[in-house]
Parts: C-alpha cells; sequence; structure tokens
C-alpha cells in the first residue's frame, strides 16, 4: 500500500512539472505574439487570434477534460491554431490589395477599386478597407515594361494610410512590381 501511495504521488509530481513547461510554453508564445503590433499600433490579427485560440481551448479543453491538464493542453492547442487564423487574416487583407492594385493597373479610368475585408470575429472591432487608384496613365519604358502610378489607401481600425507606388509589368508577364522612379 505504502508503495502505491508513493508512485500516485511520484506521477502527480511528474505531472505538475510537464503541465508548467506547456503553461511555460503557452506564455512564452502569449508573450511573442503580444509584442507584434499591426501598422496602426494596435495588436495584431495574429496576435489577438493566439489570445482569443488560447482563451477558447481553454475553455473548452477544461469542461471536456475537467482538469488542470485538460485547460493547459487545450489553451496550448487554441493559441496554435488561433496564431493561424490570424496570420491568414493579415494575409487576406493583403491579398486584396493586391488584387485591387491588379484591377488598377488595367483600368481605363481612375474610379479606385475597394475590397472590404471584414473581421471573422464577432468583435468591435471594424472591417479592413482597401483600395487602389491609378493617378496617371500607363507608360511604356524603352525594355518593353509598362509602368503606372497607382494609389494605395488601407483603413484598418479607423486609420488610414495611402501611399503612390509606381508598378511595373514586364512585357509578357503578368506579375507587377513596384518600383522607385
Amino acid at each position: 500500500m505504502t508503495a502505491l501511495i508513493a508512485e500516485t504521488t511520484t506521477l502527480r509530481t511528474v505531472g505538475r512539472k510537464i503541465a508548467m513547461r506547456v503553461v511555460g510554453v503557452v506564455a512564452a508564445l502569449g508573450l511573442v505574439t503580444a509584442c507584434t503590433t499591426s501598422d496602426s499600433g494596435g495588436p495584431s490579427n495574429q496576435a489577438m487570434g493566439t489570445l482569443a485560440g488560447a482563451a477558447i481551448g481553454g475553455t473548452v479543453g477544461g469542461l471536456a477534460f475537467g482538469s488542470a491538464g485538460g485547460v493547459i493542453g487545450g489553451a496550448l492547442v487554441g493559441a496554435l491554431a488561433g496564431n493561424l487564423v490570424g496570420r491568414a487574416l493579415d494575409q487576406q487583407e493583403r491579398a486584396r490589395l493586391a488584387q485591387a492594385t491588379q484591377s488598377a493597373f488595367v483600368a481605363d479610368t481612375n474610379v479606385p477599386t475597394t475590397y472590404t475585408v471584414e473581421p471573422t470575429t464577432t468583435s468591435s472591432t471594424p472591417a479592413t478597407v482597401v483600395a487602389a487608384r491609378p493617378v496617371a496613365p500607363p507608360s511604356t519604358r524603352a525594355d518593353g515594361s509598362t509602368c503606372r502610378p497607382i494609389e494605395l489607401t488601407a483603413t484598418k481600425n479607423g486609420q488610414t494610410t495611402t501611399e503612390t507606388t509606381t508598378f511595373c509589368k514586364a512585357s509578357g508577364s503578368s506579375d507587377l512590381k513596384p518600383v522607385s522612379v
């Protein structure tokens, strides 16, 4: 009987050490992504996804397994999943801006091409709006490439950033490259 009690105590001690390591990993992941900010200075979608994923995963893990280990494991899995989803949101915004730039490059008028990227959470975060508008007609260079200045605008978290960049497309290519003129 004494051997059984000693073995149970040893298993609990090992379990606590493992749990503390998992908590350390989750905390480190949280600190790393909490230091990541968006262009507007607030937390990035990736950081918000990590924190929300950890909270939801910890809650689900605790309810499903009814133990501290379930909470910790759920928080770790949730944080990883939330991190990946948050990163994808940032990529989605960049992809929409690239689409708008492509449309503006071939446009016949200077009407902006605008996309709205809705947040996937039900928080009070406003949608991100990206737009691209040609500011001059296309011109052909001596090397056969076509270039055009495009005004890029992004409104995220209530802050608007506008920048004019000249994009060029090599002859026979569909890839736009920003250039300094």
